[in-house]
């Protein structure tokens, strides 16, 4: 039998069980020279940092370069030009670029959904209450604009109802709460705790509201998930080395059960990384709902989200469902 059939079969079992150690997937794997790696500084990036930490990722390379990217148009440049093979993306991105024709792979969904709002003055917050509002939202041509619109369209609302002022990165769009520019933000994890800390430590009636995996809950009809953000990986360097996705579900999956347990540890071993205190990264850890999925067992969820933004507007992700191909694993 191939023993690339060997491990993908061991690992995949290993890796949706959450057991996945290093040591085992070590002995199963081929290794690589060098592994490059990018996430946002948001709750992927503290599960990247942590497994990176506690050496969850060194079976797999002798090196592992792990970097952050800022923007979405950054994540695009570095993955589309071979520079950063392996990255985690907005999960509507790797659907868009799929069907635009680019080579990539859906490895494993990290989060059910860290994006909520935060409110002046009015707790929980709901997407109604933004009527005739000013909401801050960071990358509003992007993921959590989409996510923004699709919220109102839900409610019966439309961006007109409210006035949306577009930031560029989730610390602007904080920034610009703070102020008091803005009534409401949309915020990931860990932006949102931070925010919240600091207003509330400058006498701000600042308040967690809706949160976007309650909302996308409502519009499919599933759980209350939104599985915002995902591994993905370069279809060539997919096809090059075809036991790292099995092998890096793995890993990953043992990290979030870490992170999970223990969010004081893992919050140290991000906090230089993110550039956070480690006390603000345990706050936030419950609300970033780290999980680690593979991309097969998360289908019927990121399906769900990508039917309904197609269904707000047609243009979005290439109008249509990615078909089995952008699925790795």
């Amino acid at each position: 039998m191939p023993r690339n059939r060997i491990t993908r079969r061991a690992a995949l079992a290993l890796g949706l069980a959450g057991l996945a150690a290093p040591s085992i997937l070590g002995a199963r794997t081929a290794r690589l020279g060098r592994l490059r790696l990018q996430t946002p500084a948001s709750g992927p990036g503290i599960l990247m940092a942590h497994a990176r930490a506690r050496g969850l990722l060194a079976d797999l390379a002798d090196e592992v370069d792990l970097s952050i990217w800022t923007t979405a148009d950054e994540m695009r440049a570095e993955l589309v030009s071979g520079r950063v093979p392996v990255t985690v993306v907005p999960t509507q991105a790797a659907a868009s670029l799929y069907n635009r024709g680019f080579g990539i792979r859906l490895v494993a969904t990290l989060t059910d959904g860290h994006c909520g709002l935060v409110a002046r003055g009015i707790e929980g917050c709901s997407i109604p209450d933004l009527r005739a509002g000013s909401v801050v939202v960071p990358n509003v041509n992007d993921f959590t604009g989409h996510m923004m619109r699709l919220a109102l369209g839900h409610h019966g609302m439309t961006p007109q109802d409210v006035t949306l002022i577009p930031a560029a990165t989730q610390m602007e769009a904080a920034q610009v709460l703070l102020a008091g520019r803005a009534d409401v933000a949309l915020l990931a994890e860990p932006a949102a705790t931070a925010a919240l800390l600091r207003g509330r430590s400058d006498g701000q009636d600042l308040h967690r509201g809706v949160q976007m995996r309650d909302v996308l809950g409502a519009i499919t009809g599933l759980r209350p998930s939104l599985p915002q953000a995902a591994l993905a990986m370069r279809a060539d360097y997919a096809a090059e080395h075809p036991w790292l996705a099995a092998a890096l579900t793995g890993a990953l999956a043992q990290a979030a059960a870490s992170v999970n347990a223990d969010p004081a540890a893992a919050a140290l071993d991000a906090a230089a990384f993110l550039d956070r205190a480690a006390p603000l990264l345990a706050q936030a850890i419950p609300f970033a709902h780290i999980a680690v999925r593979s991309a097969t067992a998360a289908r019927p969820e990121v399906e769900a989200l990508f039917a309904a933004l197609i269904a707000a507007d047609p243009g979005l992700i290439g109008g249509a469902l990615p078909d089995d191909g952008l699925y790795a694993l």
